[in-house]
């Protein structure tokens, strides 16, 4: 006899299942509204006794309790050890009584999880559903909302705990850029409001190290989520999930075809394919699903990778650092990395480029530089290099990658951090981004480079014309120029439109939505002051009031 939630609130052993399926839904923020039909349409897909599906919903109403959904469990033991694929009832599914109750009691006293025992008849004796995790915490004598952090940490383990499977598979939604941004997986409520990068790679690493003692394995973590296709992240979750799925671009609230999704995953076990055929079929569902998209003017991209590959771009990539570090000092060349940096596809106002088109485009600008020289002919060698690992197929770094609409058609599947000038957030650059794993890839050090190198002389430095005199500032304007360089924080246009909030056009909240602030401020790399400042040491001249 299979039993499906054979543990009960007080311990015991579950059987291993094939799959557990997990989905994490980072909804406290505008998100919420969208999310519920994404819940009906998992529950729609049916189930298997084999294979887990697990979901966690966090509303944005205020004082609204976080929600653990074990989908259709109540129908799971009324089909003793059958199988449904894809719900054909005409009645619209609810969610209600999938939901995992704790000691929540009803409005006569008793427990709510006894009345749906009560309830289930003869099938009662099998209900033994575990208690979810809380999603709130006494902090400082007060009851406060779990961080994003510790929230998904929670998740993970009740999941490996109390539903393991031998793969896995993780669904995040929520608000994406993780890097150099702070709006990843956003919760307004919790004093923590996202979860950064390196606490993401940390609880992965957890997760897996704990799952892989039982030989178990996480196949695919899967970002519902703007542009999480990365190679920053990628390099941080190496060792973690097996697989990724991301955008470069933008995602949107329904684009992932859950119901179609897990038909896939059901229909793909009880034929006996492999994982690599199921996570084909899940990336093509979620493109085909988001061809409509375009109907309403929306463009997307799509990247399913392998990220046991990863470490194959490190040596490409240091060699691509060390000759674009060596072609700034060439005129020649610094104008074709620029360029480059010009044509490249782009991402969230001009902070990202993706990786490979940036290489085909320094390929072609160095090529029709009029006169080639070894600074030249040694990008051209690197950018190829780096190219040809980033070449798709199955049983390369990038297993597929492909383009819905003209905006991000140039999208060959990660993208890399590239702004024109240096983040204004001084807590992500440099000491954040130094602290990622793709540190060993030396582009950091390129950047820094390459910020000073591009930047514009200040005006009152740049050449004057013939028989004008140098000017000289006045007390008062020299105080002033102090002034407005400390004002400006070292980089100009933080009060303008270089945010990474979520631009018009991308199926999330616009301007207002309080959701963090970026750190690409601007493609004009200009200095924060008008004249050269002092270098350490020297003495100012005499000034005229």
């Amino acid at each position: 006899m299979l039993f499906f939630s054979n543990l009960d609130s007080g311990g015991g052993e579950m059987s291993k299942k094939e799959w557990t399926l997990m989905f994490y839904f980072a909804s406290d923020n505008p998100l919420a509204a969208g999310i519920v039909s994404q819940l009906k349409s998992i529950k729609q897909a049916g189930f298997h006794p084999e294979i887990n599906v697990i979901a966690q919903f966090d509303p944005q109403a205020e004082g609204a309790p976080t929600h653990v959904f074990e989908v259709n469990l109540i129908n799971k033991l009324e089909a003793a050890e059958k199988y449904e694929i894809g719900s054909t009832a005409p009645d619209v599914p609810t969610l209600v009584e999938d939901r995992l109750w704790g000691e929540q009691k009803s409005r006569d006293g008793g427990l709510i999880k006894d009345r749906i025992k009560e309830s289930l008849g003869a099938e009662g004796p099998r209900y033994r559903p575990p208690t979810p995790p809380a999603g709130k915490a006494r902090t400082d004598d007060k009851i406060a909302e779990l961080s994003p952090r510790k929230s998904l940490t929670r998740f993970l383990e009740f999941c490996r705990k109390h539903y393991p499977a031998r793969r896995y598979i993780l669904f995040l939604l929520g608000h994406g850029l993780i890097v150099g941004s702070d709006i990843f997986l956003f919760d307004e409520h919790a004093t923590e409001h996202s979860l950064s990068l390196k606490n993401l790679g940390k609880i992965l690493t957890d997760f897996k190290n704990q799952i892989k003692k039982d030989d178990q394995s996480l196949e695919l973590v899967s970002f519902h989520s703007c542009s999480m296709s990365a190679v920053e992240v990628a390099y941080e979750l190496q060792g973690t999930a097996n697989h990724m799925l991301a955008c470069e671009g933008p995602a949107f609230v329904g684009s992932w075809p859950y119901r179609q999704i897990l038909m896939h995953v059901f229909q793909n076990y009880l034929d006996g394919s492999d994982v690599k055929t199921t996570l084909r079929e899940i990336f093509d569902c979620c493109l085909q699903n988001s061809y409509d998209f375009e109907l309403a003017g929306y463009s997307f991209d799509l990247c399913l990778c392998d990220l046991k590959k990863v470490k194959e771009l490190t040596t490409p990539f240091k060699e691509l650092s060390k000759a674009l570090k060596g072609g700034l000092t060439d005129r020649l060349a610094k104008e074709c990395i620029l360029l480059a940096h010009w044509d490249a596809q782009s991402y969230w106002d001009e902070a990202f480029i993706d990786i490979y088109d940036f290489c085909f485009r320094l390929d072609q600008r160095c090529a029709k530089a009029k006169q080639a020289n070894s600074k030249l002919q040694a990008i051209q060698k690197a950018s190829r290099a780096l190219r040809e690992t980033l070449e798709p197929g199955d049983n390369r770094l990038i297993v597929r990658s492909q383009i819905a609409g003209p905006s991000y058609q140039y999208s060959h599947g990660l993208s890399l951090f590239f702004p024109w000038s240096a983040p204004i957030n001084e807590n992500f650059w440099p000491n954040e981004y130094e602290g990622y794993k793709f540190e060993k890839t030396f582009w950091r050090q390129f950047l820094a480079q390459y910020f000073t190198e591009t930047m514009r002389d200040p005006r009152r430095s740049e050449p004057r014309p013939k028989g004008k005199p140098a000017y000289k500032p006045t007390l008062v304007e020299d105080l002033l120029e102090e002034v407005t360089t400390l004002a400006w924080g070292g980089q100009l246009g933080d009060q303008g439109s270089g945010t990474l909030d979520d631009p018009p056009g991308t199926g999330k909240s616009g301007p207002e939505d309080p959701t963090g602030r970026g750190v690409g401020p601007s493609i004009k790399n200009y200095p924060p002051y008008t004249r050269e400042p002092l270098a350490k040491g020297k003495k100012a001249g005499k000034l005229r009031r």
